[in-house]
């Protein structure tokens, strides 16, 4: 299996680091070499997916409670 590596100075250990990049509203989180600090990828800072899945969450919630209100439990 191919191990990661720096394009710049052949690192091979990388880390996570927030960024709130000039002008813009929004955090980012790069993936960036450990040694040398050279970018290797960008994500978004929260996980879309985490967060559709608590709302998901949060409105069934609503829902039961609504139901219990209205007797159709």
């Amino acid at each position: 299996m191919a191990k990661t590596t720096c394009g710049k100075c052949g690192g091979t250990t990388f880390e996570n680091v927030i960024v709130s990049p000039r002008g813009s509203n929004f955090q980012l989180s790069f993936v960036q070499c450990a040694s040398c600090g050279a970018p290797i990828g960008v994500m978004d800072f929260l996980n879309i997916g985490s967060e559709l899945q608590d709302l998901r969450k949060q409105l069934t919630e609503i829902q039961d409670a609504l139901k219990k209100i209205s007797g159709r439990a």
